[in-house]
């Protein structure tokens, strides 16, 4: 065993093996990696935003829907003034939590790290 990857690979029980075999279909799907994130701690949170990205599509739809039928030229303003703000907050949404999903899966994969760390210290203090 020349490099620290043999050691990792063979410090690696089938319990660990299960677990990056599991973690690897989560990684794979990003609906389960959002399944994942409404499980944890800060999913009441996730469900929120997802709540509000819906409120702010519906806003927005709307406000393409009734600025197109207006005639006068204050209410046009209005309305697009509502079509730009609810799409960029629409915008901002998707992008806050498509980073958080990323930011979940760079957690995963650090345990993962300890994990293995953990297990070929353990078996380095085996006479």
């Amino acid at each position: 065993m020349t490099s620290i990857d043999d050691k990792i690979k063979q410090a690696l029980s089938e319990e660990y093996n299960d677990i990056i075999k599991e973690n690897d279909k989560i990684d794979a799907n990003p609906f389960r990696q959002m399944g994942v994130g409404f499980k944890g701690k800060m999913g009441w949170m996730y469900v929120g935003v997802i709540i509000f990205g819906i409120i702010f599509t519906i806003v927005s739809i709307y406000s393409i829907y009734s600025f197109y039928n207006e005639t006068e030229i204050k209410p046009l303003i209005a309305w697009g003034i509502t079509i730009i703000v609810t799409v960029l907050l629409t915008q901002i949404i998707k992008m806050w939590y498509w980073s958080e999903l990323g930011h979940n899966r760079v957690i995963r994969e650090i345990k993962l790290l300890e994990l293995q760390v953990a297990q070929v210290i353990k078996n380095q203090d085996k006479p």
